[in-house]
């Protein structure tokens, strides 16, 4: 079978993800796509069977937020600090690999992926037409 990729929806611009429950918060994650490399790393997190991150441990979750987080999350509201603090961009950036937040990024993971992945639909059922 061959696949028609659908890019209706592209966009340069970051994306909002949908809201993420954490900590009693609905954290709301703005988002660059991913660029191929690092698509291509985190890739081998990705069960395609069922459609999730799947990580061995949360040291590799917190391991893999170091390196995609700061390059990828362009801005997040909703988030509160033990304190009642809003957590800013860059304090969000400098947390980034604490143990804490797996869940978290779990989420945001699982986000990133989602909108950096074209919608593919098979070949067969349908495709654009070109003639109007």
């Amino acid at each position: 079978k061959g696949w028609v990729l659908i890019m209706g929806s592209w966009s340069s611009k970051p994306v909002v993800l949908d809201p993420i429950e954490f900590d009693g918060d609905k954290v709301v994650v703005t988002v660059k796509r991913l660029l191929m490399e690092d698509m291509q790393a985190i890739s081998k997190y990705f069960d395609r069977e069922k459609g999730v991150m799947r990580f061995d441990s949360p040291l590799e979750v917190c391991k893999a937020a170091a390196d995609i987080m700061p390059k990828y999350v362009v801005a997040i509201e909703g988030m509160v600090d033990g304190d009642g603090a809003r957590v800013t961009l860059e304090e969000f950036h400098k947390a980034v690999g604490e143990f804490y937040l797996v869940p978290l990024f779990g989420g945001i993971f699982q986000g990133l992926v989602r909108v950096s992945t074209a919608r593919a639909q098979e070949k067969n059922s349908a495709p654009p037409s070109a003639e109007s």
